[in-house]
């Protein structure tokens, strides 16, 4: 599964989003309609796709003949812009209950706001909205049934949680049980356990103690009843096993 960002694969998607939902209002001219929104998203990825192209040039040049390209900032703004167009766009179809096909739908906006903010976090910037792609990932995680495909997710999900903001990384809204951070941690973890690689999930695992540390004893005591339940391999329980015995016990984690 290939989360790179591609602007022609981009492109091809939001034209799905028009013929299957938007075909009939396209011509509304308000600041929200959704023609403004999809023409908003486009110029965005036209903005990502030349940051790309800079970043990609000075690769190849040598160090006097680079180009200046955009900075860490820079892609954080235009990469939070466009995720804020995924949350519009997404906001319209849901409040709309004639729109046909939503599983669909849902299927397109997962995959923008997935790409978009691994080319935030492959450009160095920092998210500030995750909702869309805590969204993506938990839809992910759910329709996915093979190992390999949920192996390579991890690292997809791994780059994403590293370039969250420290504002969402401060976590300080604990009492509230489905914040996104929360959710796109567990999610991690839950993937990682279903790849079945014993390296991916102590790495899943380890960041789990390190972002989630109130609720790392249940996931692992969960963990181990899941063993049981699904029937993981041998090398894949071990692995929960030790995690569960560590910190599984009634002592603060640290």
């Amino acid at each position: 599964m290939d989360f790179s960002f591609n602007a022609e694969d981009l492109r091809s998607i939001l034209k799905n989003i028009v013929q299957q939902h938007f075909q009939d209002v396209m011509f509304e001219d308000n600041a929200e309609s959704p023609a403004r929104l999809i023409e908003a998203m486009q110029k965005a990825v036209d903005v990502m796709e030349r940051a790309d192209a800079d970043a990609r040039a000075n690769l190849d040049a040598k160090t006097e003949a680079r180009a200046p390209t955009a900075s860490d900032q820079d892609i954080t703004q235009i990469g939070g812009y466009a995720l804020t167009l995924i949350e519009a766009i997404a906001d319209y179809v849901q409040s709309d209950v004639d729109r046909q096909s939503p599983q669909m739908f849902n299927q397109d906006l997962m995959r923008l706001s997935t790409v978009v903010a691994y080319w935030i976090a492959s450009h160095g910037g920092r998210i500030d909205r995750i909702e869309m792609v805590v969204n993506a990932f938990a839809g992910y995680a759910n329709h996915l049934r093979g190992a390999k495909e949920l192996a390579d997710l991890c690292p997809i999900i791994r780059s994403i949680i590293a370039a969250v903001s420290d504002d969402i990384r401060m976590d300080l809204e604990q009492t509230n049980p489905m914040r996104p951070w929360r959710i796109l941690n567990l999610n991690y973890g839950i993937v990682a356990t279903r790849s079945h690689d014993p390296r991916l999930i102590e790495e899943a695992y380890d960041l789990l103690i390190e972002n989630l540390p109130n609720d790392a004893r249940e996931f692992f005591r969960e963990g181990m009843k899941q063993m049981d339940l699904v029937g993981y391999p041998q090398n894949v329980r071990e692995v929960v096993e030790k995690y569960d015995q560590m910190w599984g016990s009634d002592s603060t984690l640290h």
